[in-house]
């Protein structure tokens, strides 16, 4: 079974090291909305996924990955990322997507933490 957007969205907050950064876009169900102030207490709702296919939010989690987003990178065919955390390989359709399967590989956002 294939994930879809919002479940790669719910995976990338479960993880340690996440934090919301301004500009990233949060969505729930057909509702979504632009991070301007990335406070927990101000979040607009609290249940919301941050979006791995919105070009802002990618580059976010570029940020949390940290020196380790070297795994990640662009085949230069058709919107293919790749991830290679040890010895496995996977292709994504999103840079975001990508990211968040880096995180999930390493148990963590490690440029979220300190």
């Amino acid at each position: 079974m294939s994930r879809t957007a919002e479940d790669w969205g719910r995976l990338a907050v479960s993880l340690p090291g996440w934090r919301w950064m301004p500009g990233m876009l949060g969505t729930s169900g057909d509702r979504s909305d632009r991070i301007m102030d990335h406070s927990e207490a101000k979040l607009p709702n609290l249940d919301i996924a941050p979006s791995p296919d919105d070009p802002a939010t990618e580059g976010c989690m570029v940020r949390l990955l940290g020196p380790v987003h070297e795994a990640v990178w662009y085949t230069g065919d058709c919107d293919r990322w790749v991830v290679a955390v040890g010895e496995e390989r996977r292709l994504y359709t999103s840079l975001g997507r990508a990211c968040i399967a880096a995180a999930a590989a390493l148990g963590r956002w490690p440029g979220g933490e300190g």
